[in-house]
């Protein structure tokens, strides 16, 4: 569609789903709106007051009709509507070719065709949404699952742009505090910004940032399943755990270590929820190309993971500090192979035991557990990932740039310019900062209606 479009014309469109139906909705929004759906209607009650929100029953005629069509007209005075103008909508038979007839009738007085996304755009940019939650409206009619439909509704609700919201909000006081020390850095009286203290919180939110990036690709992926990756040391048990949790023989299980070279993955249900699992090779040096290829994949695989299962053999005693393969990663620290130990584990392990079957319920809840709470906190339409995963990592960059010339002693002035390169990435994702491109990209893909 052409962004350069007047938004002042008063559009209509069919919106209701193509095809017969019960019901169908002609609706129509703009200066002119209330004026071109009621000429010709005839309410069964009066109107109450002109700029009151209404809606009646009553006759509706349309040319070429010889009789009047049963309807019912909903009027809503702007700016509170979805539109931020006043807005009307016909409710009549669902019936193709008289959906067809009143629309061209709209449009013979004045109307024009909407174009695809022209109703949720005007919503954009009169401010009613804002860029992530008209993205929503699309994922909310593209839903295929209950799962993506419950992301799309969390995210019309706000549950993206909030946080980015107020991260963005954060780094613009933070470029404030910043220019005004550039100003009068020779000023007594003003206290500059601990240094310290600031690379922390930009590390902080450079890591929010690039968690955020790595989950919505998770949700940008075809098959949707979440990704569970087992980690650990060569003969932890994971192949074993593998077998255990998808309930079949898929991994080979051996007692000489190195068994596994390639990742293997198979469907897990885990609490009601169905993951990808992934067994991987064994963390050990690469001594030849064979091993590092195995190590490129294992890290590859953990990279990718929403969660880490980081195994290790409840009888090898203390596990070591874990490595940073998807450091961004939920990990959970699972012990293998409990029922070969002969002391208590630590409370934050769980203890598991594929021979018993031991704790494998325990380990499901705990997974769906993590898998729940992450997705729960960036919920988003594949759309949406594709569009925000660079700036995302542009901004979550840019931080640690930031944050980097702080602890080295560079110039506040590079500080100071990696900060508004993040909030300019951040305004990208939330609308803040537009461009006709990235408008048409979005509305393009809404159907006529909407």
């Amino acid at each position: 569609m052409s962004i350069a479009l007047d938004p002042n014309d008063t559009i209509a469109a069919v919106s209701s789903p193509p095809g017969p139906s019960v019901r169908g909705i002609v609706r129509i929004t703009g200066p002119r709106a209330w004026a071109i759906a009621s000429e010709g209607f005839e309410p069964a009650e009066p109107w109450p007051s002109p700029r009151h929100p209404e809606a009646r029953a009553g006759d509706l005629r349309v040319a070429g009709l010889r009789s009047p069509l049963p309807a019912r007209l909903a009027l809503w005075p702007g700016p509170r509507t979805y539109t931020g103008q006043d807005l009307a909508e016909v409710h009549m038979v669902g019936s193709p070719p008289l959906l067809s007839l009143f629309l061209a009738q709209c449009l013979a007085r004045g109307a024009r065709a909407a174009e695809p996304g022209e109703f949720t755009l005007r919503a954009f940019l009169s401010g009613r949404i804002d860029l992530t939650r008209a993205e929503a409206v699309l994922g909310v009619i593209e839903a295929d699952s209950p799962a993506r439909l419950d992301a799309a509704l969390e995210q019309l609700a706000g549950g993206l742009s909030r946080p980015l919201l107020t991260l963005r909000d954060r780094l613009l006081d933070l470029l404030a505090h910043l220019e005004a020390d550039l100003d009068f850095a020779d000023e007594p009286d003003v206290d500059p910004i601990a240094r310290a203290a600031l690379a922390v919180e930009l590390d902080d939110a450079a890591a929010r940032l690039a968690a955020l990036a790595r989950q919505l690709d998770e949700r940008d992926r075809p098959e949707g399943h979440p990704r569970v990756v087992l980690v650990g040391p060569p003969n932890a048990g994971k192949s074993r755990l593998f077998n255990a949790l998808v309930g079949e023989d898929r991994a080979i299980v051996s007692p000489r270590a190195g068994t596994t070279r390639d990742y293997l993955t198979a469907l897990c249900d885990c609490d009601g929820l169905t993951v990808e699992l992934v067994d991987t090779a064994g963390i050990e040096p690469a001594v030849d190309d064979v091993a590092a290829l195995a190590q490129s994949q294992r890290a590859r695989q953990a990279g990718r993971a929403e969660v880490r299962l980081d195994c290790w053999p409840a009888a090898w005693g203390p596990r070591p500090v874990a490595d940073d393969d998807g450091e961004n990663a939920r990990t959970l620290r699972v012990a293998t192979r409990c029922d070969e130990a002969g002391s208590p584990l630590p409370p934050l392990e769980i203890a598991t035991s594929a021979a018993t079957g031991a704790g494998l319920e325990a380990l499901c809840a705990a997974i769906a557990r993590s898998l729940r709470s992450a997705r729960s906190e960036t919920n988003a339409p594949a759309g949406t990932a594709a569009r925000c995963r660079g700036s995302l990592l542009q901004a979550g960059s840019a931080l640690r740039s930031a944050s980097e010339s702080l602890v080295s002693g560079g110039g506040d002035e590079l500080v100071a310019f990696d900060v508004r390169l993040a909030a300019e990435e951040l305004g990208k994702v939330v609308g803040a900062v537009v461009t006709d491109d990235i408008l048409d990209r979005i509305f393009r893909r809404f159907c006529i209606g909407k």
